[in-house]
């Protein structure tokens, strides 16, 4: 499960957060791209362990809030940029199959909730 290892590294992340402007962070907005090979429930369900990592951190508290991202293809042929929840290969709009895929394996920190200390 490498979930357990991202779990780590996004508590390491945070506690330097935490450490550098002296807040507590109380909860972490996270977005994983659905074809980035994390799981969103072994994510979640490994966060417990990897804070569990760090006593006395201050993330006993902190709660994960995933979103799932959308796949972004963008049209070869007439330039646009589209949203769909799979693969697609044939724009909605100029009906030629040259879309490709520009985004869907991300895993990003989009923004924390922190309260000062």
């Amino acid at each position: 499960m490498h979930e357990l290892s991202i779990a780590t590294a996004l508590a390491e992340t945070l506690i330097g957060y935490m450490q550098e402007h002296k807040v507590t962070v109380s909860c972490a907005h996270i977005c994983v791209g659905m074809l980035s090979g994390i799981d969103p429930e072994a994510l979640q369900f490994a966060w417990e362990p990897a804070v569990e990592n760090f006593p006395g951190s201050g993330l006993d508290k902190c709660r994960l809030d995933i979103r799932m991202a959308r796949l972004k293809h963008h049209c070869r042929n007439c330039g646009g940029d589209f949203e769909f929840d799979s693969w697609q290969i044939e724009c909605p709009e100029c009906k030629c199959e040259s879309l490709s895929r520009s985004s869907g394996s991300e895993f990003l920190l989009e923004s924390i909730e922190v309260e000062n200390v």
